[in-house]
């Protein structure tokens, strides 16, 4: 695809020509723009999704995407673990799967998505031709492959293993992985199942593994802890699996010690093998279901959803739930690597969180006893942090009965174990990164609409760590620095690291409080909360320019470098979180010196950030790999300069997304970046907490999505990569007159959003 690259001189964005004069459609201003016609995308959808998309990347460009099988928001999530032959950097290996590695190591069951943390990664097994003692590890086991044989698609992956040449397929139910492997003819068809995998940084720490003669079941549990599970103890993960046919011999292992024809072994290092007569070469099929409850309820899942086995209509079933959920947008538009981007980006953002109760509705509460979800379907790997900038916003767009589910999953959460977590994973509290991102996943439902759950419980366990420390014990951690906090207005340095990121947090977090106070009606702590949320303020330094750490007696540090990562920061640097109060952007504005000011600021640090070389480290000045400035270019739409949004948009667009395995800027976190790209290809981007959406610049000629009381159309006829620019928009066909939408306006029956647009600012 190509792209006209956006230069800045001064204060002025100007757009490069294209050096194709030839013409096939001309803008309003009359330019030729030489751009294909528009089309539209067709059913089905799921064939525009590429899964390879972000599994591979460098360094801080790893997007930590796996190509394996699973269902919207399924549990079960197997796919392949990959390694150079046993070498597997943990950054590069949170999800298993690395595309630059050429050895599979195993198919596991569990694992997240585009997150930074090595986590899951457990209930292993891999098909094998023969069986010895050097196979109870995976270095026995583990297989060369190589791209030109695998292939992917919503709910469907397979490979071919080039030491063994078995063909492996894999498919998946909402919590059973669905195997189907074709051994050479006449083979030792063997499949090993590892309780000791795992992936990088995470350890299996207990294990049980049993062999069921009369029913031909393998059962048992992995108790694992990884990057975020290991904060909490671990947890294990239950399972039973069944075969298409039955086995022709078994064992079971210890540390090494291979024992055919017994059934049963407990501790880490353990493990099975069965083997099975392939003489007519047809292929076997497994099904392996999980759970976090108990053996007898992966049992149960198993029963319920893969009994008996058959691949074809699994894969087939599959396919149909992920085209029901893709087809829920509809596109025009030029180009067709456009419609994959978008599709692959929709997809990802279906992947995470993970449901977590089993057929019966039961699940495993935080406070680790078995709980009914009677009305709702329990989730939990709540990436708030992240997620609450455009993963939330998106889900309560277009799926909004996932999104109450969701919200309904985190007042479980606070009602089985007394609080709702930063990063909620498994059934455990992790307390990972910083402030209590729930507060604003709440807020923008109840803002948009989604309110008829138990909003007071939410408040009620927010609220709680907003006003004091948690008592000492308590399973979750509550807001760190808390009592200076609202002693000060202000996290001080001396309470560790992060402290100028949580006072910003904190002070968006507050906001959202004061907006769920208002729903209830609660005036006394909405006036306190909306003071409080201009904390942001205290963490300014005029006369650096930017937000700066402060010690206990209100002197701010010194900034050395404003690119430079310090222990002040979280994730970031000073240049990326001076915008960071999307709950304000006026007192922001205000606070910088005005709208003139935060505009020239606003040009230099895109301009440094354009001419900025790319490397495997975090970009010093914008960094669309991470979240603290993911808002920043559509401050410009706030402050009256769409244009500038569009050029900034589309070079994001343009230049940190694509079709391949790099094609994701940085850690897709749960699928935040993802719906970054849907929200900015579509024109419109939330800002969290509140109901509005500031304009963009559509790429699409048309995207029309139907949401759950009518369609919303955004369309713009003109949208090219040449003609980016909106010159007027209407809704419903009266004229936009601030760059921003209302989320009551473009919902709650059908309506279309014009944008008319031209080649030239």
């Amino acid at each position: 695809m190509l792209f006209r690259s956006v230069i800045v001189i001064g204060s002025t964005l100007l757009l490069a020509a294209c050096s194709n004069a030839d013409s096939v459609l001309q803008s309003d201003a009359g330019v030729d723009l030489g751009e294909p016609e528009s089309v539209a995308a067709h059913a089905p959808y799921v064939d525009y999704v590429n899964p390879f998309i972000g599994t591979g990347g460098l360094g801080y460009g790893t997007g930590s995407a796996y190509p394996g099988p699973q269902l919207p928001f399924g549990l079960a999530k197997p796919g392949p673990d990959t390694s150079n032959n046993g070498t597997a950097p943990s950054f590069a290996h949170c999800s298993g799967y690395s595309y630059g590695d050429s050895h599979i190591d195993a198919f596991s069951h569990t694992r997240m998505h585009g997150t930074g943390i090595v986590d899951y990664t457990v209930v292993s097994l891999m098909p094998t031709v023969g069986m010895s003692s050097a196979k109870t590890n995976e270095s026995g086991y583990r297989s060369r492959f190589m791209h030109q044989t695998e292939e992917a698609s919503p709910g469907y992956y397979a490979v071919t293993l080039a030491d063994t040449s078995v063909r492996v397929e894999l498919t998946a139910t909402a919590h059973v992985g669905i195997h189907r492997w074709t051994f050479p003819a006449n083979s030792d068809a063997v499949v090993v199942f590892d309780n000791a995998h795992a992936a990088s940084d995470v350890e299996v720490i207990d294990a049980q593994i049993r062999v069921d003669r009369a029913s031909h079941e393998l059962s048992g549990y992995a108790h694992f802890q990884g990057g975020y599970s290991g904060r909490f103890g671990g947890m294990p993960v239950y399972f039973a699996a069944r075969f298409s046919e039955p086995f022709i011999r078994f064992g079971v292992w210890q540390d090494g010690e291979l024992v055919d024809n017994e059934t049963a072994r407990d501790g880490a290092s353990t493990g099975a093998y069965v083997a099975f007569d392939v003489s007519d070469g047809s292929p076997i099929e497994g099904a392996v279901a999980i759970s976090f409850v108990d053996v007898d309820h992966a049992r149960m899942n198993l029963l319920a959803e893969a009994m008996p086995i058959d691949f074809d209509a699994s894969r087939a079933s599959a396919t149909r739930e992920w085209e029901a959920r893709l087809a829920k947008v509809e596109l025009a538009g030029r180009y067709s690597s456009d419609f994959e981007r978008f599709y692959s980006a929709l997809y990802h953002t279906l992947l995470m969180p993970t449901l977590a109760m089993d057929v019966d509705k039961s699940y495993r509460g935080m406070d680790r006893e078995v709980h009914v979800a009677s009305d709702f379907r329990y989730y939990t790997d709540f990436s708030l942090w992240d997620t609450f900038r455009t993963e939330h916003p998106l889900l309560t767009l277009l799926y909004p009965t996932e999104q109450r589910d969701m919200l309904k999953s985190m007042i479980a959460m606070a009602n089985d174990g007394g609080y709702i977590d930063r990063w909620p994973l498994g059934i455990g509290y992790t307390g990972g990164m910083v402030g209590e991102s729930a507060a604003i996943v709440f807020a923008d439902s109840v803002a948009k609409g989604i309110d008829d759950i138990d909003v007071r419980a939410a408040y009620e366990a927010l609220r709680s760590t907003a006003m004091g420390p948690v008592p000492a014990g308590a399973r979750y951690g509550g807001r760190d620095g808390i009592e200076d906090y609202l002693a000060l207005g202000y996290v001080p340095s001396e309470t560790g690291g992060g402290s100028t990121s949580k006072t910003l947090e904190y002070a968006y977090d507050d906001f959202a409080l004061a907006r769920l106070s208002e729903f209830l009606g609660e005036s006394s702590d909405q006036d306190l909360f909306d003071v409080r949320a201009r904390n942001y303020r205290n963490s300014y330094d005029a006369a650096q320019g930017f937000m700066v750490a402060r010690s206990r007696d209100g002197t701010f540090s010194e900034l050395e470098s404003a690119i430079a990562w310090t222990d002040d920061y979280t994730e970031g640097d000073a240049w990326q979180y001076v915008w960071y109060a999307p709950h304000d952007l006026s007192g922001l504005t205000e606070l910088l010196g005005g709208r003139d000011v935060v505009l020239a600021r606003l040009d230099d640090f895109f301009a440094r950030s354009m001419r900025a070389a790319r490397t495997a480290g975090p970009d010093p000045y914008y960094w669309h790999g991470n979240e603290p400035d993911l808002h920043a270019a559509f401050m410009y739409s706030k402050l009256g300069s769409l244009s500038r949004t569009a050029e900034i948009t589309r070079w994001i667009l343009a230049s940190r997304y694509g079709n391949d395995e790099a094609g994701l800027p940085g850690n897709d976190d749960a699928g935040t970046m993802s719906a970054w790209f849907v929200f900015a290809s579509a024109g419109i981007y939330p800002i969290a907490a509140t109901p509005q959406y500031l304009l963009a610049s559509p790429i699409f000629t048309r995207v029309s999505m139907h949401l759950a009381e009518g369609d919303l159309t955004i369309e713009a006829p003109l949208a090219s990569e040449a003609a980016l620019y909106p010159t007027s928009v209407f809704l419903d066909g009266v004229p936009v007159s601030d760059a921003r939408v209302m989320h009551e306006a473009i919902t709650g029956g059908s309506h279309t959003l014009h944008f008319e647009m031209q080649n030239a600012p």
